[in-house]
């Protein structure tokens, strides 16, 4: 693994919102655990009134949305490190792979690991691994993300 480019974790949701664009109630990372240039490690719990929490269950489309932000904050984190103000917006261009094993309930603790895949122009191939705090693996993706301006 490369040299973690992150001297400790950031684990206040207040800093968490400056790195990415997304706003309560739609936000689905709580710390960014690890960063370097080519991978980070985000952490989420799941909050009980969580908008995609149904009968104490975050979603499928929870688990791709945390997913997805996890690569937000990654990369929110790379452009603080390049000086921007302000997080770039981007969105899930397109879902190539994802496979969710196990729904975690609320209140559970998510790590997730991503991986930049490849990168050219505003798009970045993605790959990212969510775990539960036991370590179960839950949920696997790629996905192509585009950011812009």
């Amino acid at each position: 693994m490369e040299e973690n480019l992150l001297k400790e974790p950031i684990l206040e949701l207040d800093r968490i919102l400056q790195l990415i664009p997304q706003k309560p109630p739609f936000v689905m990372v709580d710390s960014l655990l690890e960063y370097n240039e080519k991978e980070g490690t985000t952490g989420f719990t799941i909050p009980a009134d969580n908008i995609l929490v149904e009968n104490n269950i975050f979603s499928e489309p929870g688990v791709i949305e945390h997913m997805a932000q996890s690569m937000s904050l990654w990369r929110g984190y790379q452009g603080f490190l390049s000086g921007l103000d302000k997080p770039k917006t981007g969105f899930i261009g397109a879902i190539k792979a994802v496979e969710i094993m196990r729904l975690p309930k609320s209140g559970s603790k998510l790590t997730t690991y991503v991986e930049i895949l490849q990168e050219f122009l505003n798009v970045t191939s993605v790959g990212a691994r969510t775990f539960d705090e036991e370590g179960n693996l839950l949920a696997t993706s790629e996905m192509k993300t585009v950011t812009v301006d």
